[in-house]
């Protein structure tokens, strides 16, 4: 029998451990590892896209000019003594 974490997961996951043969307490554990990993890997994508555009932003220099923006307009709204 193979085991298809896509379609044979939902077997485990459902089933209390105390309940669970040792082989099916191994599979509920490397179901669990591969969760975490997907979960790992997709934070660190979503890290490096947003690493990526900040970078990208910062080289073409909008950001300097958003700065900029930024400041000449709270520098109109300060009063003036």
């Amino acid at each position: 029998m193979v085991f298809n974490p896509f379609q044979d997961h939902n077997r485990y996951l459902d089933k209390d451990p105390k309940d669970m043969s040792l082989s099916e307490l191994r599979m509920l554990l490397k179901i669990k590892r591969m969760d975490l990993k997907l979960g790992w890997i997709e934070l660190e994508g979503k890290v490096k896209f947003w690493q990526r555009v900040v970078r990208s932003l910062r080289e073409s220099g909008i950001l300097d000019k958003a700065k900029e923006g930024i400041q000449s307009y709270l520098q109109k709204d300060t009063p003036k003594e």
